[in-house]
């Protein structure tokens, strides 16, 4: 059995297909209520959309957007304050150098820690309608999709007068949600707690602290995600003509060292080294089925080469269920349309576990992404 860190879509069980039925089921229950109690606020930002050529929005996703805001001021309205502007600045500095000069990239990455935490003053006091602390701190930390996002709806409501109007009933959802998706999703989290009190206080002084402190209300967030993102962007998906997997390194069942993957542009290409790792059985699979396998790239813009040809490719990214609804977003913002497989639980040496060892997935939940099906994923389209 798997050793489990923070989550596990298994929950003791062979695989994780009860988990995707569950998720389900909580999307097009969340879904149905929260665009109910929205819709006028929903509606409203569509037209606003729609008025500046943007593309259509489904109500879920604009609904998961609000979601999203409500939590992170929830979870972190505090972190966004105490880090002073002078430390948010340096982080974002930081990042961009980080990016320039990638072969520097771990000792900025030890620098980005040290700066988090003594460029914070604790104790500063939250106030949730401080959504500019909240945006800067997120482009401080990395998530600049995320922030983008966000800053989307901050114009939509600066132009209504302020966000003053709509700020309870953002409360109430991210509470309502944190109540009902521990209920419902919690037996996939159990172990989260544990980890929060024990290994992520240990770890403080690295640079994704921030990614390691993540709340179980924020894994079911993640959950919930992913699911209406697949949901988002399954009709671009089929239309694609190309599929292309992307796996997440942590799958190898070799040691980077020893792992003779390939280099290429669009991330490393499997040879085949070791018949028993998953790596090389889906790229076999992919073989089989009419699909490219790579690893993770460097920067996801890659696949979007072809964009402006009008034939991107449909993208299935693999990876730990804390950044896959996020990768959503990254592909979105690059015109790629894309599908998201989670992880059944984590063990990457990169965040995780010290030595690492290797990461599964539900190869079901993969080959029913990759079909032209509109709809494999048990729910509502979005």
């Amino acid at each position: 059995m798997e050793r489990i860190i923070t989550y596990s879509l298994r929950n003791n069980a062979p695989n994780s297909d009860a988990y995707y039925g569950d998720i389900a089921a909580f999307a097009d229950q969340w879904c149905q209520k929260a665009c109910l109690e929205l819709g006028d606020l929903i509606g409203s930002f569509q037209a606003d959309r729609m008025d500046r050529s943007q593309p259509h929005r489904p109500p879920a996703a604009c609904a998961f957007d609000l979601l999203v805001l409500g939590i992170l001021w929830r979870e972190h309205g505090g972190d966004s304050v105490e880090l002073s502007h002078a430390g948010k600045y340096i982080l974002r500095r930081m990042l961009e150098i980080q990016d320039r000069l990638p072969m520097c990239e771990a000792v900025i990455k030890s620098l980005r820690g040290l700066v988090y935490r003594t460029g914070r003053t604790p104790g500063r006091e939250k106030t949730v309608d401080q959504t500019d602390d909240l945006i800067a701190w997120l482009k401080a930390t990395g998530e600049n999709t995320i922030a983008m996002r966000l800053e989307e709806w901050m114009r939509y409501f600066q132009a209504r007068g302020g966000i003053e109007p709509f700020r309870n009933k953002i409360i109430q959802l991210a509470e309502d949600f944190s109540s009902t998706s521990l209920k419902q999703l919690g037996k996939y989290t159990d172990r989260v707690d544990d980890f929060l009190r024990g290994e992520a206080r240990k770890n403080k002084w690295r640079y994704d602290a921030p990614l390691l402190r993540r709340t179980r209300t924020e894994y079911h967030l993640a959950m919930l995600g992913t699911e209406i993102l697949n949901r988002t962007y399954r009709s671009a998906f089929c239309e694609s003509k190309v599929k292309i997997v992307i796996l997440p390194p942590c799958m190898r069942a070799e040691r980077e060292e020893r792992c003779k993957a390939v280099a290429t542009r669009m991330g490393q290409r499997c040879a085949g080294c070791t018949p028993g790792c998953r790596v090389h059985q889906i790229t076999l699979l992919g073989e089989k089925n009419g699909f490219q396998v790579f690893m993770i790239p460097d920067e996801l813009r890659v696949f979007g080469a072809d964009r402006d040809k009008g034939n991107p490719p449909g993208v299935v990214g693999v990876s730990c269920l804390l950044t896959n609804w996020s990768g959503g977003w990254d592909l979105e913002r690059l015109g790629i349309p894309g599908q998201g497989v989670l992880l059944d639980y984590v063990g990457c040496s990169y965040h995780w576990d010290k030595p690492g060892f290797p990461t599964d997935l539900n190869l079901h939940r993969l080959l029913a992404c990759l079909q032209d099906d509109q709809s494999p994923h048990g729910g509502r389209q979005a």
